[in-house]
């Protein structure tokens, strides 16, 4: 099987240790982590914000709003 290149299995020294092996795994852990955490994050605000959307939404139907419709004054 063919790997492109900088992708792959590396080939380690008998010397060097597997902290050094697995810098890319732990890496890659960490963006995972934070993507989760952001996430949460986003999540936790939509559900601070849902009451108000839902009042707005409400006020809308209230009065009718349509897209590009303007009240009648």
């Amino acid at each position: 099987m063919r790997h492109h290149k900088g992708i792959g299995i590396r080939k380690c020294p008998a010397e060097t240790t597997a902290a050094q092996v697995r810098t890319g795994t732990t890496a890659q852990r960490v963006l995972i982590a934070q993507g989760v955490a952001l996430g949460a994050v986003a999540l936790g605000l939509l559900v601070l914000e849902l009451p108000g959307i839902v009042r707005e939404v409400r006020i809308w139907r209230m009065i009718k709003l349509r897209s590009g419709a303007r009240r009648p004054g």
